[in-house]
């Protein structure tokens, strides 16, 4: 065969394998809230995705151009094998997209190969293994019948269609340098639904031919995430007075706890415990996810200040407090602690971090690393006051022993993520999910026996709760996880404060709106001596002090911020683009920011900037 033979064909396997890319990415827009019904929106739509899909294929063909000079058997199984690994990643892409609303991304792929994002199941491993060898010998026939000469002279599309790809790829990007100019969210929303997708800007040269919109612009900016290295935290020094006898802290969470799963039905023991202390019904995570959840637990400042911490490797002042006064520090966590890197924010300045737990499973490490807190306790100086963290996980993997009791019937009997959409019976999911919760609670109750075989449950402040939700499909829009928005199955979690003796009792109402940036101002006022007004260290209030209603709450994930009420979200995304979501995550069209709330959390993620 020749070289123009074999080139031609590779032009034509580039083609069918765009059209096919096409075909799939118009998965992504099943999530859109509704198809844009404007002429520019619905054209930047479809020419966003011939374009792109097809620029994606082009570029793919021409970094296998030098295969074309391998001998037959060697550049077919090239050939194919690269283009059915592209179009496997794509479809796997809409099913993470249609699960989380976020597209792989490294990060993403390092925690899911650790397995602390999801384990799959053999039958959702045979099921991908099985659709790729289909697909590439699907992809090896089509070269064969490619490569045959008579084939192509019949087809003879290719110009054609790279015309058509050039004319859909300026258009597209003429139509995004416009409405990134007029912050046009028809257009400028819908490009966040396709991978590796970056339309132009051009807002100088814009604004120099007077076509900007320069309030809108403005407004935009001063609601876009500013991402510093430098943070100004704490905004004065602590000022402390001396603890006589330091009371002993301990935050047992959850990973991903849903909180109407926190009921004596569901975590008895800790449930009981609770009833010793206060119960809050409308607690937030500040985050979606765990990195911003646990940021905010022990910083109290909004998740957007991570990436400053993170770059100075600046501790928390509530750890940095504790370790003053002598605590010992007891941090267990199931999850690795490098990755999100809280070995470098949270805990860098524990000595020997414990950064991980040891077993195959989510079921074998919470049993291992309750069993290392038991071992550790067991040892401590009794006259030394403890701190400990206890950060379970199997609820986010719905895992527990196969031998456990079976509490909450029918269950699913594995999770085949490929499988889940809108027609699985949630309940089936549910069912399982509450029985790992039953099994967290069971190991829980061991870390409550020893604490009143001690007597140390007297002399302890226990924080019960979870890092953040996990939604199950709550709102028929198949979000099965958390990450994905700022719904209350994703952020709303259990949230308990227990008292030594229940000497201190809240003043507030169990119904009012409560955040975990509130639990490090409480501890520090009550417990831990600082005097620093609360301001000076975190965005939070005081639990144990005079009730503060409040109308919202904010929290962030790894690329946004959200204004929660008790009615509506304000989604914000990096660069200041924003939706005005009701509660079930489905756009209000006719709404706009309160603009009361938007600007006390942008004084909130901009206090500690330097």
């Amino acid at each position: 065969m020749t070289f123009k033979l074999k080139f031609q064909a590779h032009v034509y396997l580039i083609i069918c394998n765009a059209l096919i890319s096409m075909l799939i990415a118009c998965r992504y827009f099943a999530f859109l809230p509704e198809l844009p019904t404007d002429v520019l929106g619905f054209s930047f739509l479809v020419c966003g995705t011939f374009s792109h899909m097809a620029t994606l294929s082009f570029l793919m063909g021409f970094i296998l151009l030098p295969v074309l000079f391998l001998t037959q058997t060697p550049r077919r199984l090239l050939q194919s094998g690269v283009a059915t690994f592209a179009l496997i990643l794509l479809v796997i892409d809409t099913f993470v997209y249609s699960q989380y609303r976020f597209h792989i991304n490294a990060v993403m792929l390092e925690l899911v190969m650790s397995g602390q994002v999801v384990k799959f199941p053999l039958s959702t491993w045979f099921m991908v293994i099985t659709g790729i060898i289909l697909l590439w010998c699907l992809e090896y026939l089509l070269i064969l019948k490619l490569e045959k000469a008579s084939t192509l002279k019949q087809w003879n599309i290719s110009r054609k269609f790279a015309w058509l790809t050039l004319v859909t790829l300026l258009a597209t990007h003429s139509i995004h340098v416009w409405a990134a100019a007029h912050v046009y969210q028809p257009v400028t929303v819908v490009k966040r639904y396709l991978p590796l997708f970056y339309p132009m800007t051009s807002n100088k040269t814009m604004k120099k031919l007077g076509w900007m919109d320069e309030k809108a612009i403005a407004t935009q900016k001063a609601m876009s995430l500013q991402r510093k290295s430098d943070v100004n935290y704490p905004l004065h020094p602590l000022q402390a007075s001396p603890v006589s006898q330091p009371k002993n802290i301990m935050f047992i969470v959850v990973d991903s706890w849903r909180s109407d799963t926190f009921n004596a039905e569901n975590a008895p023991n800790m449930w009981y415990l609770a009833q010793k202390g206060q119960i809050f019904n409308q607690h937030y995570s500040t985050g979606n996810c765990t990195r911003t959840g646990i940021f905010g637990m022990f910083y109290a400042i909004p998740g957007t200040y991570w990436q400053g911490i993170l770059v100075n490797q600046q501790s928390p002042v509530f750890i940095d407090r504790l370790q003053a006064l002598n605590y010992q520090m007891g941090i267990f966590a199931a999850a690795k602690l490098t990755n999100p890197e809280f070995d470098q924010t949270v805990f860098s300045k524990i000595p020997n971090l414990r950064t991980h737990s040891t077993g195959d499973s989510s079921v074998e490490i919470d049993q291992s690393m309750t069993q290392d807190w038991l071992n550790w306790y067991a040892k401590q100086d009794k006259n030394k006051p403890k701190f400990s963290f206890l950060f379970y996980d199997s609820p986010h993997g719905y895992d527990f022993p196969k031998d456990y009791p079976k509490r909450f019937e029918p269950m699913l009997k594995e999770i085949n993520y490929l499988k889940l959409n809108n027609d699985t019976d949630r309940h089936l999911m549910l069912n399982r999910y509450k029985t790992s919760v039953h099994y967290v609670d069971s190991l829980v109750k061991k870390v409550i026996d020893k604490l009143e075989e001690t007597g140390d449950l007297k002399n302890t402040v226990i924080v019960i709760t979870g890092d953040h939700g996990q939604e199950i499909n709550d709102n028929m829009d198949n979000f099965w996880g958390h990450n994905g928005n700022y719904t209350d199955p994703q952020i709303k979690v259990p949230f308990a404060i227990i008292t030594p003796d229940g000497q201190q009792r809240s003043l507030w109402n169990a119904n009012t709106l409560t955040s975990h940036q509130d639990i490090v101002p409480t501890l520090m006022k009550h417990y831990l001596g600082v005097d620093n007004p609360i301001q000076d260290y975190a965005v939070g209030e005081d639990l144990l002090g005079n009730e503060v209603k409040r109308d919202w709450i904010l929290a962030s994930n790894y690329s946004s911020y959200a204004v929660i009420t008790p009615k509506n979200i304000l989604e914000v995304g990096v660069v200041g683009q924003y939706d005005m979501l009701d509660k079930k995550n489905r756009p209000l069209k006719d709404q706009q920011p309160n603009p009361v709330y938007l600007q006390a959390a942008l004084e909130q993620i901009s206090r500690f900037n330097k």
